[in-house]
Order: C-alpha cells, then structure tokens, then sequence
C-alpha cells in the first residue's frame, strides 16, 4: 500500500490542566485532513515489485556513476593504445622563391625546382632512449588498472547505498502498515464515542483524549511518510529511473541463519585486505609512483635525432647527400627536480597504503563488533512476543468497547504495541544493515 499525505491547517492549542486542555482541544483546534494518495498516483507514475537481486541488476545496467565510470576505464584503455605508437618522422622542404640569377645562369625566375635552382629535403626521426616508450606503455597501463580499481569501489560503495535503502524501505512500509491498523481502529473507535457520547455514556474528556491519540497517530505516520519519500528517491536516483514507487520484495528468512559469530575476525580482516579495491586503488599509486620515479630518472638520459637529407646546390658539392645525428648534452638540466620530487611523491604513495591498511582493518573491526552486538539483542528477543502483543491489543480494543478497561489502560497498551513493533523492525532493518556493513567493509558478499 502507498502511504498518504496528511495536510494540517489550522492547530491551536492551549495547554492548561489536564480536564481544561481537553476543553481547549475541543473548542479550538481546527484541524483538516485531507488524505491524498500522492505516491501510486500523482508524483510516481508507476509500482513495481522488486528483489534485492532485481535492484542489483538494475542498478550495474544503468546506475549513471558507474555508466560515467565505464567511460573513464575505456578513456584509460585508450591512452595505452597512444602509448605503444611510436614518433611519427618529421620531413622538411626547402625550395628559393627567387632566382636572381636567371638571366645569366638559366634556369626559372620564380620558384626555381630546375637544376640551376635550389632545393632540399631533410627527413627527422626521434628515438626515446633509456626504455622511455616501454615505461610510458606501463605508466598507462597502471593507470587503466588504476581506473578498473575505482569502478569497482564505486560499486562496492553505491551498492552498500542502494541495500541499505532498499530494506529501508521495505521496513518503513512495514512501519506505515502499522501506524495505518492503529490510525483505522481508532478511527472507528472515535465513530463508537461519538455515538455514545451523544448519548451521554461518556464524557467529552474521554472522547477528546481518542481525537487527540488519533492526531498523534497521524503526526508520527507524516514523519515515517517523509523517511520513505526521501528514500524513495534515493532509490529511483540510483537506478536511474523516473517517479517509480518500489516495493521491495525482501527474503528475511535468508538473514534468518546468519550468525556473525561463526566468522573469525583475522579471517575477515585477510579477506578484506585482498578483496577491498580503494585498498587496491592505494597499492596501484604506489606501483604508479615507483613507475613514474624510474620514468623520470630515464627522462634525464638524452634522446637521439636522427637526420636524413639532400641539398641540390646549397652545399659545397652539387646534390649534397647527408646523415646526421641530434642529442642534447645533460650539462645543465639532468631532471634533477622531477626526481627528487617522483621519490617524495613514492613515499607519500607508500604512507597512504599503509594508512589504507589500517583503515581497512579498523572498518572491519568496528562492522563486526556492531554486528555482533546487533545479531545478539535480536537473537535474544521472543519471536512470538509481537504475535501476543497483536493478538492483546485486538483484545484490549473489544475491551474497551465493552468499557471492561478504562481509556488510560487502552490508549497505553496500544502505544506500548506501537513502539515494541516498530522498534522490532527497526532491529531487524539494523541487523540485516549489519551485516550489509560487513560485507562494505570487507568488500566482499560473504553475508548473504
């Protein structure tokens, strides 16, 4: 069931004593409510049943981060392809425009390409030396390995997100049905008063104090109503759909047998440090740092030009063939900056590694510890007790009617109802989200 929005528009209240509140709260509270169902009609244009495995696949196919991420893997991939082309050579042509001296030794007075003319060309070709292209190619390679490492943290940490919000709302509509059993029996209740008191079998005390539980109702049910709107949303952003209302359809009893007890922490702690990507992001920087440290230091060997030309009449012989070689002499410039700096820039690579792993390690830690914490307050919780709270306050209710209770008894069994239900399945969502944690901090699906 989609839930409601409940407009207030007018509330005044005077509190005095107790007998003069309830006079006040007759006499000057205005209240309209005016129940719209938004969700199923109005703002979302669709309800759809969906499995936490449904989610998942809909959430790799078309989550835009990822989609935008795959790009920079593919952009990645492509400065690799760049770094395994070789120099392109360079040819240069010179050609006179003039020929001043055509008259007397022939040949054209523009642009002359005859023999009485002049005219070269000259072909260049760089080669890196020191290994440079080799370590260019590796450079990109780590870095696409790099890109691959964030994608897939990414994923670990939106779908962490997009469980959490999906036994979020699976819970909240549970708490909403809840509210809604309680807002309809006193409701009708009120109907029952309102008829009795016209006969003067109760008091208008008593039949304010029903209105006044009921407004309680409604105001706590807004507030679970704005939780689930705002999930909703988060839900739809990362499945990148449109004004969808999900249901989610959890398997509970598939959290039913798990104990993180049975896990031993070392043993999820190893599991972490090889299975965690922003920890493998970290050792790819540094394997990035030690690679661009060994790429500068090649940077300072000099690289060779190598020449090829003919000159027809610009040399002391006629038709001028010759080969010639280009290097710069490291007199001066030996990189020694970029080096010094590649081998700070390694350190500070090696430092945020090992800070990573102890990140790692105390996420690990501190996700179990909740989780065993959370698993043993639900382990020792009667199961069958909300049953009997459910099946007492139907009774509680035929009671009252029958005036074998009085109002203050109903009205608290029924909050005492309310809260334990309401925090059982907030338990439960902790639970199932403990172990969600687990898997987050682990980053692998080992509870599930």
């Amino acid at each position: 069931m989609a839930p409601s929005y409940y407009l207030i528009l007018q509330l005044e209240i005077y509190i005095y004593q107790p007998v003069m509140f309830f006079k006040k709260l007759w006499f000057c509270i205005t209240i309209t409510l005016i129940s719209f169902n938004l969700f199923s009609q109005e703002i979302y244009k669709d309800t759809l049943n969906i499995s936490l495995h449904g989610a998942d696949s809909l959430f790799i196919q078309k989550n835009l981060a990822l989609l935008a991420e795959k790009c920079n893997i593919d952009a990645a991939k492509a400065q690799i392809i760049q770094a395994r082309l070789f120099q392109n050579p360079s040819i240069t042509i010179d050609q006179n425009v003039y020929n001043s001296e055509y008259k007397t030794n022939g040949g054209r007075k523009w642009f002359d390409y005859t023999d009485k003319g002049e005219t070269s060309v000259q072909i260049d070709k760089l080669f890196l030396l020191a290994g440079k292209r080799n370590k260019q190619i590796r450079l990109a390679e780590l870095a696409a390995d790099k890109e691959g490492h964030i994608y897939f943290d990414l994923v670990r940490t939106l779908k962490f997100s997009l469980h959490s919000c999906f036994f979020d709302i699976y819970f909240l509509n549970r708490i909403l049905k809840v509210y809604n059993n309680e807002i309809v029996s006193v409701k009708k209740l009120i109907d029952v008063s309102e008829a009795q008191y016209s006969k003067e079998f109760i008091s208008k005390k008593e039949l304010l104090r029903l209105k006044a539980n009921l407004f309680s109702l409604e105001n706590e049910k807004l507030d679970y109503s704005t939780q689930l709107t705002g999930r909703m949303g988060d839900l739809n952003l990362l499945l990148h759909t449109s004004n969808v209302f999900y249901s989610p359809q959890a398997d509970l009893k598939a959290y039913e047998k798990i104990s993180p007890a049975s896990f031993r922490i070392q043993s999820l702690i190893d599991t972490a440090l090889v299975s965690r990507y922003d920890l493998k992001m970290a050792q790819a920087d540094l394997s990035i740092s030690k690679m661009n440290l060994d790429y500068q230091k090649a940077l300072a060997v000099p690289d060779l030009t190598i020449s090829g030309g003919w000159d027809r009449n610009g040399s002391f012989i006629h038709n001028y063939n010759y080969l010639g070689l280009q290097t710069a002499l490291p007199l001066f410039n030996r990189n020694q900056g970029n080096i010094k700096s590649a081998k700070f820039l390694t350190e500070n690579s090696r430092y945020k590694l090992e800070s990573a792993e102890e990140q790692v390690k105390a996420d690990v830690i501190s996700s179990y510890a909740g989780a065993i914490e959370t698993n043993s307050l639900y382990e020792s919780f009667d199961k069958k007790f909300l049953d009997e709270m459910d099946m007492m306050s139907r009774e509680m209710l035929k009671n009252y009617e029958k005036r074998n209770v009085s109002l203050v008894e109903f009205i608290d069994y029924y909050d005492a109802y309310k809260e334990n239900t309401v925090g059982y399945y907030k338990l439960l969502f902790n639970r199932i989200n403990s172990f969600e944690n687990i898997n987050y901090s682990v980053g692998k699906e080992i509870m599930r």
